[in-house]
């Protein structure tokens, strides 16, 4: 089999907006736009996240 072959490439009559919105950051967004709580619940993950590696890095130093 040929190394170049299974590149992944646009299909023809595909827009490229519709793959944009395809994205899974994309989605999360629209759907954030729509339900205050996923952004609450995304807002409390992130900020319990970023607080456990800071955590992390007091411990490690």
């Amino acid at each position: 089999m040929k190394s170049g072959t299974n590149k992944s490439r646009p299909r023809d009559g595909v827009d490229p907006k519709e793959l944009i919105k395809m994205q899974t950051e994309v989605g999360l967004i629209e759907s954030m736009l729509q339900s205050k709580t996923l952004t609450i619940l995304v807002i409390v993950a992130l900020t319990l996240i970023g607080g456990f590696f800071i955590f992390l890095s007091k411990m490690a130093s």
